[in-house]
């Protein structure tokens, strides 16, 4: 590096951090926005300084230099968008249908009854609905179809008179548990491990370790909080429910959308949970090729009625736009049992695409970030200047790149392509740390970090300061960072 290069970058650092701790001390306001702005700038900066370049095993490859600059913030809210079209439509769908359910009686009629009685029993029910999310999040070929039951859940716990940071503890918070203790789960992980060559049971023994720690540690503070709020017993948060229930104008049954759920769970389940991969069982696949080889003269009919997307992916496949279709399948469902009008139906969707617009944004933005390192990709320029030459793993620097890498690449696949193959092509002997290293520092991230997605649609969705969800937590933190540190020494040196 020469001297210019140290002296900007040292600026650029200096502004950025002053900057991200200027706002989080005054900022009243919409502090997520101000945030990633920041963080999008700093590294835009960055373009300004280095070189981009990418790996090719462990040889880095200098493309030379490119600047970004004020008129490529519109490509990078478009290329936010293109990166994140499957999880947006998902939430627009899920907007709509969710919807429909707040103005279905059945529907009520289950929230409010389930509320009823689980008073009493808010601990077990809450540790309960965690585990159930942490195993989603660690399991789920998609982080985002655990998505499918939260308003629900979240309906309920306001309705038991519990606050929302509770709410979104138990559900989101859960969901981020589990991608921290990531065991089989995600998109991202999938790709990771698809550009680095390892493997999901790479030291599965130590990741099995933080998701049992995570999952009680992070559920104390859950606990205590609860039992607090009900001690106070002040709390009434149902308003801050963007699918609040209102009081029952009519009776009804609540078994209709119980058997919906119950249909929905089973095929989330089996849809989003690799069989083959993980349990070695090809059932569903071979059931899939046989169900979409079914012909009626000539003419394969669930090939044809499902369409290409259903054709190529089989239970425990199964990416978003699937999901997508059957929860639109699901509204039409609901809407035909409770007599809704077309034109309510629509305007529904209206309605929902509204209550997860703030939420769609945040994702857009966090995206953002990422983009900023795929149109001009400076980071395997700084780990080649840092890591150059450097022989033997250093675990703890292997440890900060991996967790700034992650912090910027919301998608973890693409940490795996852009800096993940240096890292196991250097250090062919340490896969299992590696494999511990980078999985563990990006569910870190996506746990605390205004770079997370899926923290900042659930703070978002419940109107929730990040601020708020960071003096709420920053305990817990802090122990976890200290036993992911002993184990990172464990794996490395014992």
């Amino acid at each position: 590096m020469t001297v210019t290069q140290i002296v900007s970058l040292v600026v650029v650092l200096i502004l950025g951090i002053a900057g991200i701790a200027l706002t989080l001390w005054k900022s009243k306001k919409h502090t997520e926005i101000k945030l990633i702005s920041t963080i999008i700038l700093v590294f835009m900066a960055l373009t300004w300084i280095f070189d981009f370049g990418y790996f090719s095993g462990a040889t880095y490859q200098n493309y030379g230099s490119a600047n970004l600059g004020i008129t490529d913030i519109p490509n990078l809210f478009y290329y936010g968008m293109n990166f994140g079209g499957d999880k947006i439509i998902f939430l627009l769908v899920l907007g709509g249908f969710y919807t429909i359910l707040s103005k279905s009686a059945s529907y009520k009629k289950l929230v409010l009854t389930l509320s009823e009685k689980l008073k009493g029993k808010e601990i077990v029910f809450a540790l309960a609905v965690s585990l159930l999310f942490t195993a989603m999040g660690s399991l789920f070929v998609q982080n985002f179809a655990a998505f499918i039951f939260v308003p629900f859940i979240i309906s309920v716990i306001l309705n038991m008179k519990l606050d929302k940071i509770t709410a979104f503890s138990v559900t989101f918070g859960s969901i981020l548990i589990g991608i921290f203790g990531n065991m089989f789960g995600g998109e991202g992980a999938y790709y990771f491990n698809f550009y680095t060559g390892l493997e999901y049971t790479t030291g599965i023994i130590y990741r099995l370790i933080v998701l049992v720690i995570s999952y009680i540690l992070f559920n104390l503070f859950n606990v205590l909080h609860i039992k607090k709020t009900l001690k106070d017993n002040k709390v009434n948060e149902v308003e801050s429910d963007p699918y609040k229930i209102e009081k029952l104008e009519k009776s009804a049954k609540a078994w209709p959308i119980v058997v919906i759920f119950s249909l929905m769970f089973i095929v989330t389940i089996l849809g989003y949970i690799n069989w083959k991969g993980i349990f070695g069982i090809d059932w569903f696949e071979n059931f899939h090729v046989w169900l979409m080889g079914l012909k009626i003269s000539d003419v394969e009919i669930f090939s044809s009625l499902l369409g290409l997307a259903a054709e190529k992916t089989p239970f425990g496949a199964w990416n978003l736009f699937v999901e997508s279709a059957f929860l639109g399948v699901f509204s039409i469902l609901i809407a035909l049992i409770e007599r809704i009008k077309v034109a309510d139906f629509l305007e529904s969707y209206k309605e929902g695409a509204k209550k997860f617009a703030k939420p769609i944004f945040f994702l857009i933005a966090v995206y953002m970030i990422m983009i900023v390192d795929y149109m001009v990709p400076v980071m395997p320029t700084i780990i080649d200047l840092v890591f150059g030459g450097i022989d033997k793993i250093n675990p703890y620097l292997t440890t900060l790149f991996a967790f700034i890498s992650n912090a910027v690449h919301t998608d973890f696949g693409y940490t795996g392509y852009l800096v993940g193959t240096f890292f196991t092509s250097t250090y062919t002997t340490s896969a299992e740390l590696l494999q511990f290293i980078f999985t563990t520092t990006y569910g870190f991230v996506q746990l605390c970090l205004p770079t997370s997605a899926i923290l900042l649609i659930g703070l978002s969705y419940l109107d929730i300061e990040y601020k708020t969800w960071i003096k709420y937590i920053w305990q817990f933190i802090l122990g976890i960072l200290v036993i992911i540190l002993v184990l990172i020494t464990i794996i490395a040196y014992i």
